[in-house]
């Protein structure tokens, strides 16, 4: 907790700031701070995120990490679950899903919304991994919704296209989860 500790006294910020900025109430977070409570995977990542990087979760898994009261070790839970997403094989796949979606309207500028669209995806993907515990397809069915509803409001989408979005982030989930597996076994 040193490096957490100098981060906030070379920074200027309190302890309830910090706990404000990462959703912790601030006596557990003086508790993390002490020791005598764990640090549990999703908090550890809010504070290397609002940080900005200058703690990385090695920082706050400590050498005391095997200690009962010290850091769970959150480093192994984020190896397998929390891989980024191939923004550029997103995108091959929201080429295929996005007509099938938009009802095969186009318009001026079109042609950039799956490579948009992919960015947008990768990057909630990644932000999900703080706020929740899905994983794989589920979770980027799920940054894929809000991505796709917004879409279809830009684009003044009927609303029966909106009840498309649901299944169609899914199914798109899937196909690039199904895509990346092939491309490992080649």
């Amino acid at each position: 907790m040193e490096a957490l500790e100098t981060y906030l006294r070379e920074t200027g910020t309190s302890a309830d700031d910090f706990a404000k900025l990462i959703g912790v109430d601030a006596d557990a977070f003086d508790m993390m701070l002490e020791g005598t409570a764990p640090i549990e995977a999703c908090i550890a990542r809010r504070m290397v995120d609002a940080t900005g990087g200058a703690l990385q979760l090695d920082d706050l898994a400590g050498e005391e990490a095997d200690s009962a009261a010290s850091v769970i070790d959150f480093r192994a839970q984020f190896a397998s679950s929390d891989a980024a997403v191939d923004a550029g094989r997103l995108e091959d796949v929201l080429k295929a899903s996005l007509p099938s979606l938009l009802g095969g309207a186009r318009r001026a500028g079109d042609e950039y919304l799956p490579r948009l669209a992919a960015e947008a995806a990768a990057a909630t993907y990644i932000a999900l991994s703080t706020i929740t515990s899905r994983s794989g397809a589920d979770r980027l069915a799920q940054a894929l919704q809000p991505v796709f509803s917004e879409i279809l409001e830009e684009m003044s989408a009927p609303s029966s296209r909106h009840r498309l979005i649901a299944a169609q982030a899914l199914a798109a989930a899937e196909l690039y989860f199904q895509e990346t597996q092939q491309k490992r076994r080649a």
